[in-house]
């Protein structure tokens, strides 16, 4: 059998597809490949000028750099742990989630890059910044080397030395061949070009239909001169306030029947809106205003928002470890593992969710094997509540010559055993019919969130009336009734 093949094969510069004259590659990005290469790519700068574009980039952006990020060490042993320390240190010291948040500029314009300012202490290497550059100012070669534009060099740009530039690429074609990525930018341009010239059609319309048009007439045949005339009389109307013309001539104001068509341009803008926030968050009810739906869909929106913010974090990590960690590991502990670095978007468990299910499971029987886990759960200094002791009583009907004899418990009538016995009962019954009630509840409290409407709600319980499940109930209420039955035969024949 054949070893297999370890250079690559379908490598970019073999490409037939890619244009090559000068050893630099183009953006194989449309929109920037129709509008000059990769030296159109401020073009993307025109989106984040709209206010939405805007809004929804840099909600992905903060919900990334708002989550703790962690450094874990590629195994317990002490040089992995000393290096996972050391990388923390600088990461801290850089302001890693301003180093972020820069490179999350590639989900707009395909890739970012940061460049790295090193210091040799007697410790060792050091990172004492890093900062995040504009991408006008950078090439890439057919190899995909990275190439500095400068005052010398603006046509090929300078090679870049090794360790010195972070670069992160964001791409939708979801393939290695375009080092310069495919950002959003390619998709965003066209919804945000469009509404440029939808609100510039809206405002023309407004200015022209805020103020009614006047329109003169006089009798008789078109009359060239005359309209001259005229046409000069509402110049004049233009700065006066009055208006002198003969009887002959009659003077209209002529005024939009729908104000200008400001509702179709409105809903073509919020159309456009909501296709921006698709492409970003995958969703439209956590940004667009105006916009209804229930509860239960609204949380869905969410936590697709935050999918997605996970996962344009994941890949920033793969990126820093896969450069920065790994050069300072590599600099100052040859040989150590290299640590992850990664963002906790685990989401806090609701404490009252959590106190339902506890009072359940005591329902059945158990409890906390200790204080602590209250306290671990629900915080505070929590001690065990002691239990109350009962006060004896003299029962009224207990013969005197009792009083002062040692019974092992206080002698009680039937009456109140009979009471403290259908206390228990119901108790239990209570316990145990408690679930089946609150699925029952839950049923109901999701009909009222996903209603539209008072009308729509009324549908939605009528419909639910009919399909509530009540055969656990049933059956529970029946095995109470059953047992406070026996119950009660068993008091009847103790007490003769």
């Amino acid at each position: 059998m054949a070893n297999p093949t370890l250079p690559e094969i379908a490598t970019t510069s073999s490409d037939p597809y890619v244009p090559n004259f000068t050893g630099l590659l183009q953006p194989t990005d449309d929109v920037l490949a129709s509008r000059g290469g990769a030296s159109a790519i401020k073009i993307y700068d025109e989106i984040r000028r709209d206010p939405h574009a805007f809004a929804i980039l840099q909600k992905l952006k903060l919900e990334v750099v708002s989550r703790e990020w962690l450094v874990q060490p590629a195994s317990e042993s002490r040089l992995d742990k000393k290096a996972a320390a050391e990388v923390e240190r600088q990461l801290k010291a850089i302001n890693f989630d301003r180093l972020t948040k820069g490179l999350l500029g590639a989900v707009l314009k395909g890739f970012a890059v940061a460049e790295v300012l090193w210091s040799s202490t007697a410790l060792g290497w050091e990172a004492v910044a890093v900062k995040v550059k504009k991408q006008r100012r950078f090439r890439f070669t057919v190899e995909g080397e990275l190439r500095l534009l400068t005052r010398s060099n603006t046509i090929d740009g300078e090679p870049v030395p090794d360790r010195k530039f972070i670069v992160h690429r964001h791409s939708i074609d979801d393939d290695d061949d375009d080092p310069y990525g495919v950002g959003l930018g390619s998709v965003l341009f066209w919804p945000a070009w469009f509404k440029r010239q939808v609100l510039a059609h809206w405002l023309r319309g407004s200015e022209k239909h805020a103020t009614p048009t006047t329109v003169l007439s006089y009798d008789g045949a078109y009359d060239k001169k005359r309209q001259e005339e005229l046409v000069g009389v509402l110049r004049q109307m233009a700065n006066d306030t009055g208006l002198v013309i003969p009887k002959s001539v009659e003077a209209d104001l002529l005024e939009a029947a729908n104000g200008g068509g400001g509702e179709i341009y409105e809903k073509l803008a919020r159309y456009l809106d909501e296709l921006m926030s698709e492409a970003v968050s995958g969703e439209t009810l956590t940004t667009n205003s105006g916009e209804r739906g229930a509860r239960s869909l609204g949380e869905i929106h969410n936590e697709i928002r935050i999918a997605i913010a996970k996962a344009a974090s994941d890949l920033i990590s793969s990126t820093i470890k896969n450069t920065l960690v790994r050069w300072i590991v590599e600099l100052n502990y040859p040989g150590a593992g290299l640590p992850d670095v990664w963002r906790d978007f685990s989401e806090a468990e609701d404490l009252d969710q959590k106190v339902k299910r506890d009072q359940t499971i005591h329902g059945m029987g158990y409890k906390p094997k200790s204080v602590d886990y209250i306290n671990e759960t629900y915080g505070g200094d929590w001690v065990e509540k002691e239990p109350e002791t009962p006060e004896e009583e003299t029962q009224p009907g207990a013969p005197a010559a009792t009083a002062n004899l040692d019974f092992a418990d206080a002698p009680a009538t039937a009456a109140d055993k009979s009471a403290e016995t259908v206390k228990h009962l119901s108790d239990q019954l209570e316990g145990f019919a408690q679930p089946a009630i609150d699925a029952m509840i839950e049923q109901i409290r999701t009909e009222f969130t996903e209603a539209r409407d008072y009308d729509d709600l009324i549908r939605r319980l009528t419909g639910l009336s009919a399909k509530l499940a009540i055969d656990d109930l049933a059956g529970i209420l029946e095995q109470g009734v059953t047992l406070a039955r026996l119950e009660g035969h068993d008091s009847v024949g103790a007490n003769g």
